[in-house]
């Protein structure tokens, strides 16, 4: 029998072909008449990495990358949630493996209509805003209360260890190399790293979403106020500490709102607000997290930043401004950079 996809056997193959409608739709079409779907039209989300495609508004098509393990994890996480109920999450209709070349790993889900954070942030009142960030620190809060034990056994294809000690090391090259930092502030932020991943070690391991951006949150009116209606897109879940959530929270879903992080903070855990070593692990893990390179250049190209970045004070002003304010609210702790862990000639 004829294979119905071409090779793909590199990242840009990929990325040349899983948006393409008419390339997979044979594909589509032959796991659609193994499962008994019939559909009438196509089309394609705003935001993915994985080949997914909707179906008369009513299914989601989700057809994994061969490059990542994600499928295993996505599918048993949403099943854990969905027996809970404790997290809206869309229910799974089908799971299976087609074969063209390779396995490919797939998921046939419900499609959740709604609105992301992004669409409704601009005609919406300031307190709107500020309730749906007190719903998205009660929906993280239960989704790091999921018991982790049904997915210990979950091939994630990298442990959390290896993922970290990867990021460890990729890191801080990446934004030198790219001319964003100096090879002082890269120095400095390598104590605090070294200091944030040994503490890390310490941390209570729970369920993270690790995309909580805006995209994979969607919203709806209810009582005259937004709810939330479904998480989606659980690929990148891992099982690993919670400080981890907080880059694309910070940097993506809130667009650095100091407020809206403080009612997030608020509604999750309101000892946060008094914990000082706090913002030392948000700028750790904003470099750790696995798109936190790419975050931080695009913040950098967007607000048309200077480069390099010459000082901590001015990173810290570029990533995280108002930090401080966060904690003054509460009035005990603030936002600092140890200088015994400074190298002795790094301004602050």
């Amino acid at each position: 029998m004829p294979y119905l996809l071409p090779t793909i056997e590199s990242w840009s193959d990929w990325s040349a072909t899983f948006n393409d409608v008419d390339l997979w739709r044979p594909v589509i079409d032959a796991i659609c008449d193994s499962e008994g779907i019939r559909y009438r039209s196509i089309q394609i989300p705003r935001s993915n990495t994985n080949a997914v495609f909707i179906l008369d508004s009513q299914l989601v098509v989700k057809i994994y990358s061969p490059f990542w393990s994600e499928f295993d994890m996505e599918a048993t996480l949403i099943e854990v949630l969905g027996a809970n109920r404790t997290i809206p999450v869309p229910e799974i209709v089908a799971a299976g493996r087609y074969h063209d070349r390779v396995s490919w790993n797939y998921l046939i889900m419900e499609y959740l209509d709604g609105l992301t954070l992004d669409a409704v942030r601009p005609d919406s009142a300031r307190r709107d805003l500020l309730r749906i960030a007190t719903e998205v620190g009660r929906m993280t809060r239960s989704l790091h209360e999921t018991p982790i034990n049904p997915l210990g056994g979950v091939d994630t294809g990298e442990s959390w260890d290896d993922m970290v000690d990867r990021r460890r090391r990729e890191t801080l090259p990446e934004l030198a190399g790219s001319g964003i930092i100096t090879p002082q502030v890269s120095d400095a932020l390598n104590v605090i790293l070294e200091e944030v991943v040994a503490n890390s070690n310490r941390s209570p391991r729970v369920v993270v979403h690790g995309d909580l951006e805006s995209d994979h949150i969607l919203l709806g009116r209810k009582d005259r106020e937004w709810k939330i209606t479904s998480v989606i897109d659980f690929g990148d879940a891992k099982i690993g500490v919670r400080d981890y959530e907080w880059m694309p929270l910070w940097l993506g879903l809130f667009d650095r709102d100091i407020e809206a992080m403080r009612v997030f903070l608020e509604a999750y855990d309101r000892s946060l607000l008094t914990d000082e070593e706090l913002p030392r692990r948000v700028m750790a893990w904003t470099l750790l997290h696995d798109f936190g390179s790419d975050a931080i250049t695009e913040l950098i190209e967007k607000t048309n930043t200077p480069t390099p970045v010459v000082t901590l004070g001015e990173l810290r002003q570029i990533l995280w401004p108002g930090l401080e304010e966060l904690f003054d609210v509460c009035g005990e702790a603030r936002f600092y950079l140890r200088s015994d862990l400074l190298p002795r000639d790094l301004p602050e």
